[in-house]
C-alpha cells in the first residue's frame, strides 16, 4: 500500500495564495507608508519656504541704535531699564523688506507678528476674492498647498483702514500658520503678552487682543459689514468682549 497522501489541489494553492496576501499587504503598508511621509513632507516644504522668506526680508530692530541715557540724568538704573523695556515693546520687532516683498507678489499688504507667539510671523495677502489664497503659496510656486497663505478678506480696505479687518489662515496639524493661537487661552500666556503686530508699507500697528473664542465660519463675526466707527460697532465690539473665552 502507498502510505503517502496526495496533496489535494486545495492544499497546494494555499501558500500560493498567502504569498500573495502578504505581498499586497507589503505594498499597501509601503503605499500609505510613502503617502505619509509625502503628506507630512509637503508641510515641511511649507514651513521651509516661509522661513526661508523670513531670513530674507526681516530685519530685527537693532538695539544698539537705542538712544542711551547720560550718568548725568537723574533716573535710577532700575528705571531706565524698566523704560528701555517699555519702549523696546512698543516699537516695531523687525524692520521689512517691502520692495523686495513686491517684487515677490504685488498682492503682499501687510505681515502679522504676534510677540507672544513669535512663530506666528507671516506675510498678509489679499486678492479679489477669499478662494484665491486658500491653498496657494505666497510665491504663487504652488496651488494646492496644504499650508496656504495668511490673507484678508477682499471686502476690506487694503491699507487696513476699515473699522476692522478680517485675516485668514489655516489651522494647521503642524502647528503651522494661525494653528498656535489656540496657546493664547492660557492666560498666563496672555497676561505676558497680550498684544499683536500688523505691519505695513505705510506704517505699523500695535494691537491689543481682547476677546479669543472659537466660532464657525459662518458667524457673524465674518459677516457682519460697518462702513464706519460709530454706535453700532461700538456696540459689536463689546458683545465680542462677552464671547471672550480667556
Amino acid at each position: 500500500l502507498n502510505n503517502e497522501v496526495e496533496k489535494s489541489p486545495q492544499n497546494k494553492r494555499m501558500p500560493i495564495i498567502l504569498m500573495i496576501l502578504l505581498s499586497m499587504a507589503i505594498i499597501a503598508a509601503g503605499y500609505f507608508g510613502y503617502c505619509l511621509w509625502h503628506y507630512y513632507q509637503e508641510y515641511q516644504d511649507d514651513q521651509k519656504l516661509y522661513g526661508d522668506l523670513r531670513e530674507a526680508v526681516l530685519q530685527a530692530t537693532d538695539e544698539s541704535e537705542q538712544p542711551e541715557l547720560s550718568t548725568e540724568e537723574s533716573v535710577s538704573e532700575s528705571d531706565t531699564k524698566r523704560e528701555q523695556t517699555k519702549k523696546k515693546k512698543e516699537e516695531s520687532p523687525f524692520e521689512v523688506d517691502w520692495a523686495a516683498l513686491k517684487e515677490i507678489n504685488e498682492d503682499i499688504i501687510g505681515w502679522v507678528y504676534f510677540t507672544g507667539l513669535p512663530q506666528i510671523s507671516y506675510p498678509i495677502l489679499q486678492a479679489e476674492d477669499n478662494a484665491y489664497y486658500v491653498n496657494r503659496t505666497y510665491d504663487l510656486s504652488s496651488d494646492d498647498s496644504k499650508a496656504g497663505s495668511i490673507f484678508m478678506d477682499y471686502r476690506m480696505a487694503s491699507d487696513f483702514s476699515s473699522p476692522y479687518s478680517i485675516i485668514y489662515g489655516h489651522n494647521v496639524r503642524d502647528g503651522s500658520m494661525l494653528s498656535d493661537l489656540a496657546l493664547l487661552k492660557d492666560q498666563k500666556l496672555y497676561d505676558e503678552e497680550p498684544y499683536f503686530w500688523i505691519l505695513t508699507p505705510k506704517g505699523n500697528y500695535r494691537y491689543q487682543i481682547f476677546s479669543i473664542f472659537q466660532c464657525h465660519r459662518s458667524a457673524d463675526v465674518f459677516q457682519r459689514s460697518f462702513d464706519c466707527w460709530g454706535e453700532d460697532f461700538s456696540k459689536w465690539q463689546s458683545e465680542l468682549k462677552l464671547r471672550n473665552r480667556m
